[in-house]
């Protein structure tokens, strides 16, 4: 079968058609995959960034976000059929640790993650644990259901701060960002402000909701922000960059009393002003890692299925597995938002141009 493979720790991936065609144990469920989101862990896993070295297992299959059709079934599963159509959630929890045993299992202490220390989604076919799969309602696109994984990030960042009614302020409009800002536009936000350094990314900031898009290299952002909520500050942050400075700012604009969700992921580390930012204000601080589970899968099925949610703008590229090369270089250039990879089809590049208005 075809896959993309991390084979050598260096810059690229491996392509290869002679990848053993994986066989599904008892509890397991084959996935026939159809379409796959790539992320920017994969863009990390792709370069080898230094984080990648502790986290990554060279000559697996890459890939963590996925959507296809159940094509075998293990011994002893019974909750999904073959054919049916299925996502799935990529971090496979052990179970049995302190965080699994007390409904925290998406902070497992010995979790293994599709893509990085099992094989995944990048290729024609993927076995998962069956309380893994994720089976996809009818509603919801082979587009979306793709990138339900993100979505999901989201989800549990926004829902973790609880947004109604309060003013929201989102650094960093990337993908998850903002995926974030429509959901708290859904989720009955009040006034929301995203910061970017991107044009094109705080005009998407725009489409999906927000009310304010300020430029996040403009030193003078966060006093905007807090002009903008009445100069007492955003009640929330929700901070998706990962970007020391991007972070420090968001606490330094936050109300008192405020709390901040971080879920962007720093490459290295931060300072912050703790005392004026942090103790002096009160504020609470939640750090956010991947989706609960399920109760985030939930979440999101519920505002797809309700139609409170549509993502399509945020899918910029739909691209042939085998021409993925193209997708990162794309990634590289900040020429794309999210990128759907088509596999066992042959699709040509496509480009959507989101619309305003």
């Amino acid at each position: 079968m075809f896959a993309l493979q991390k084979t050598e720790p260096t810059h690229g991936f491996t392509a290869t058609t002679e990848a053993p065609a994986p066989e599904p144990g008892p509890g397991e469920v084959l996935i026939a995959v159809t379409h796959a989101g790539v992320c920017g862990t994969d863009k990390g896993i792709y370069e080898w960034a230094p984080w990648t070295v502790s986290h990554v297992s060279l000559g697996v299959t890459v890939g963590h976000e996925l959507v296809g059709r159940v094509a075998g079934l293990g011994a002893g599963v019974s909750r999904v059929r073959e054919g049916q159509r299925v996502s799935a959630e990529g971090h496979i929890a052990c179970g049995s640790c302190k965080p699994c045993r007390t409904g925290e299992s998406h902070v497992c202490k010995n979790v293994r993650v599709l893509g990085a220390s099992v094989n995944g989604g990048f290729a024609d076919f993927v076995v998962v644990p069956e309380g893994n799969v994720w089976p996809v309602h009818d509603s919801i696109s082979d587009e979306t259901a793709a990138i339900l994984d993100p979505i999901g990030n989201a989800m549990h960042t926004v829902m973790t701060a609880g947004v109604a009614g309060r003013t929201v302020l989102v650094t960093g409009a990337g993908v998850i960002g903002a995926i974030s800002i429509a959901i708290a536009r859904a989720a009955g936000a009040g006034t929301i402000i995203a910061t970017d350094i991107s044009a094109r990314r705080r005009e998407l900031a725009l489409d999906l909701g927000a009310d304010h898009a300020l430029p996040g290299d403009d030193p003078e952002w966060p006093e905007q922000a807090r002009h903008l909520t009445g100069g007492d500050g955003p009640d929330v942050l929700l901070e998706m960059s990962g970007n020391p400075t991007a972070i420090s700012q968001g606490l330094s604009s936050l109300r008192r009393g405020g709390t901040a969700a971080l879920l962007g992921v720093p490459t290295k580390p931060v300072e912050l002003d703790l005392l004026n930012d942090v103790v002096f204000k009160g504020a609470t601080i939640r750090g956010v890692f991947g989706r609960r589970m399920y109760e985030t899968w939930h979440q999101v099925e519920n505002m797809l299925v309700g139609g409170r949610l549509n993502l399509d703008s945020v899918i910029s590229h739909r691209i042939p597995i085998r021409d993925y090369e193209r997708a990162f270089a794309l990634m590289s250039s900040d020429q794309a938002m999210k990128i759907v990879f088509v596999i066992g089809e042959d699709s040509s590049l496509t480009l959507r141009t989101p619309a305003r208005g």
